[in-house]
């Protein structure tokens, strides 16, 4: 019975070692929040496709860290530039979106959606045209 119980507290003290150690943030996790506004390096927005709007983003994401929900989306997408479709996988779709975006400014929710969705072309199987 001695040893069952030991067997028993030396598995849960293992449980609760090992659960502690996965609950730690790792390096770079900047705690339980994730990733935080200085996370993406300047070396890294130098790699990017777009290294402009990279650096627009991050400065985006410092001026609206304090906003939540519905405001903060709004505040991010007012501080980014349009996107350089030239730079885009898809330039021609990137340019359908930016003038849904045109038209649908001001509008939010719902409307906001239903907007994009009347006003950006639909695109065959696969997002290339389709047959």
């Amino acid at each position: 019975m001695k040893h069952g119980m030991n067997l028993l507290l030396g598995g849960i003290a293992a449980a609760l070692v090992s659960f502690g150690a996965a609950a730690q943030p790792g390096p770079g996790m900047q705690g339980m929040g994730g990733p935080g506004p200085g996370s993406r390096a300047a070396g890294e927005c130098a790699k990017a496709r777009d290294p402009e709007r990279c650096e627009a983003l991050q400065k985006a994401k410092e001026v609206c860290k304090d906003k939540r929900a519905a405001e903060k989306k709004q505040c991010m997408q007012d501080a980014m530039p349009p996107m350089d479709c030239s730079k885009a996988r898809n330039p021609l779709r990137c340019e359908d979106h930016q003038k849904a975006k045109e038209i649908c400014k001001g509008k939010t929710g719902r409307d906001h959606r239903q907007c994009m969705k009347e006003n950006t072309p639909k695109r065959g199987k696969g997002g290339k045209g389709g047959k």
